[in-house]
């Protein structure tokens, strides 16, 4: 990990535009179990190059303490970050932290929503608590963070809540269908 930081100084001071992280819980390759406290060390060592959580696991983590911590990092980095949100591909890791892997897309649902009236600095109701989270970002939400998946599902989660789609190929079908629910909903397409 030490030396993927120095690496990515170095990525920086060599005009690099961006560096990508991911999210895995008990990989045996060193993937990081821990992206956005990456990405800080790496924001924290940078002056230029962005840096894209591609992608953060939403469902394995808790949404509030999620939009504390992005938004926590783009203020920091003057609008440096950015987060694909994904739910993941491998059951082990959500049998590793208890969680629903059935579920995992209502829970998606349920998380972005709250990250996004967490961003807005107003008061909200989530799991039957009234809050109001600071800080807020610096950039719109749309600005910060982007749905991952390559399927209708994952357009629909974007389109609902203003967000960009970044599939993980380029699929001109589900591209058509994001702007026709980002019609649907009132919200400006971001591909």
């Amino acid at each position: 990990y030490q030396a993927g930081v120095e690496m990515a100084a170095a990525a920086d001071e060599a005009g690099f535009m961006a560096i990508t992280l991911e999210e895995h819980h008990g990989a045996d390759n060193a993937w990081s179990p821990a992206p956005l406290t990456t990405a800080g060390l790496i924001l924290g060592r940078t002056k230029n190059v962005r840096v894209m959580v591609q992608a953060l696991l939403v469902p394995l983590n808790d949404p509030i303490r999620v939009a504390e911590q992005v938004a926590t990092l783009d203020l920091a980095s003057g609008g440096r970050i950015n987060v694909v949100a994904g739910l993941g591909y491998r059951p082990v890791e959500y049998e590793q932290a208890g969680a629903d892997w059935a579920g995992r897309g209502k829970t998606m649902d349920a998380y972005l929503e709250a990250i996004v009236n967490a961003w807005s600095g107003e008061e909200f109701e989530y799991a039957g608590r009234t809050l109001t989270v600071t800080p807020t970002p610096m950039t719109p939400a749309a600005g910060i963070l982007f749905v991952g998946g390559s399927g209708k599902p994952a357009a629909r989660r974007a389109a609902r809540l203003g967000l960009g789609l970044l599939p993980a190929a380029h699929l001109p079908e589900l591209e058509t269908y994001y702007n026709e629910q980002c019609a649907e909903h009132g919200t400006t397409p971001f591909l």
